[in-house]
C-alpha cells in the first residue's frame, strides 16, 4: 500500500526517466544523505550504460516490472507522455505513489480517464506537481469558494514555436511584439502543443479541469525564455500570478521551477514541518 514516512525514515523514491530534470533531481539528493534517497531509475535499454555511469547509488532498471519490484515509496515520471501512458496504472496499482511531469498526456480523454481511475482505485496516489508555474496552492484553495474562472497564458520566444502548429497560425519570422495566436481550452492547447504546456494541464487539474480552464498562447520576440501568467477569479477575490524565466540565451537550459517543485514535494513527504 501507499506508504507515509516520517522525518526519521528516509523517503525512497524512483525516477522514470533520467533526462535534464531527472538528472538534476538525482544529483541534488546524491549530495544530501539525510534527504530522500533514490533507489531505482527506469530507462530504456539503450540508455542503461549511460545511466549506470551517472548513477552509482540506485538500481538501474530497463523494465517497469524491475522498477516496481524495487518498491520505492514514490515514483517521479520525468520521461515522456509515452512513458506516463505506459506505466502510470501499473505504478499506482503496485502501491507506489506517482508524481507525473508529462501531464499533457492527459489531453487525451481516454488517457485521463484511465490514469485518474487508477489513482482513485489505488493503492498508490497521484500527486500533481506545481511544475514551472511555481505554485498551485492558491488555485486549489480557490476551489473551496466559488472558483468561477481560470485563465492560463504562456508566452515563448517566437523561435520556440517553430516546428509546431504555431507555424501554420502566424508568420513567426515577422513577430516584433507579443502576439497571441491561439485561444481555447487547456485540453485544446495540450492536444496541439503537447511539448510546451504540461504546466497548463497542472493548472487545469488544480482548478476547473481541462475543458473549463481557458488558455492563451503567444509568441514574443523580446523573450529568451518562457513566461507564464495565471488569472483566478473566486469568492475570496482575484489572483494574478506571473512567472518569468531567468535571463538566459535562447536554447539554454531554462532551469525553471519544474525540478525544484519535485525537490519540494519529495522533501515534504518526510518533513516534520510541512510547507
Amino acid at each position: 500500500m501507499s506508504t507515509e514516512v516520517g522525518p526519521n525514515t528516509p523517503l525512497a523514491f524512483g525516477l522514470i526517466g533520467l533526462g535534464r530534470i531527472g538528472g538534476r533531481v538525482a544529483e541534488h539528493f546524491a549530495r544530501d544523505p539525510t534527504g530522500p534517497q533514490l533507489t531505482a531509475v527506469l530507462v530504456r535499454p539503450v540508455h542503461e550504460r549511460a545511466a549506470a555511469a551517472f548513477i552509482d547509488h540506485a538500481l538501474i532498471c530497463t523494465s517497469i516490472d524491475a522498477f516496481v519490484a524495487r518498491q520505492p515509496h514514490v515514483a517521479v515520471e520525468c520521461a515522456s507522455q509515452e512513458a506516463l501512458r505506459a506505466y502510470a496504472t501499473q505504478v499506482l496499482a503496485s502501491g507506489i505513489d506517482l508524481i507525473p511531469l508529462s501531464l499533457a498526456a492527459l489531453a487525451n480523454r481516454n488517457t485521463e480517464l484511465q490514469i485518474m481511475t487508477a489513482a482513485m482505485s489505488g493503492p498508490g496516489r497521484l500527486e500533481v506537481p506545481a511544475g514551472a508555474i511555481g505554485a498551485l496552492d492558491v488555485l486549489a484553495a480557490a476551489r473551496e469558494d466559488d472558483l468561477s474562472c481560470v485563465t492560463f497564458r504562456a508566452a515563448y520566444p517566437a523561435v520556440a514555436w517553430r516546428h509546431t502548429a504555431a507555424a501554420t497560425m502566424l508568420n513567426l519570422d515577422s513577430v516584433t511584439c507579443r502576439t497571441t495566436f491561439f485561444r481555447g481550452s487547456v485540453r485544446d492547447i495540450a492536444s496541439l502543443f503537447p511539448r510546451h504546456v504540461n504546466v497548463a494541464v497542472g493548472v487545469a487539474l488544480a482548478g476547473l479541469g481541462l475543458d473549463a480552464t481557458k488558455a492563451e498562447l503567444s509568441a514574443d520576440s523580446a523573450l529568451s525564455q518562457a513566461e507564464f501568467e495565471l488569472d483566478i477569479v473566486a469568492g475570496p477575490g482575484v489572483v494574478e500570478l506571473r512567472v518569468r524565466g531567468r535571463a538566459a540565451p535562447l536554447g539554454a537550459d531554462p532551469i525553471d521551477y519544474t525540478a525544484f517543485s519535485i525537490l519540494r514535494l519529495l522533501r515534504r513527504r518526510q518533513a516534520r514541518v510541512m510547507i
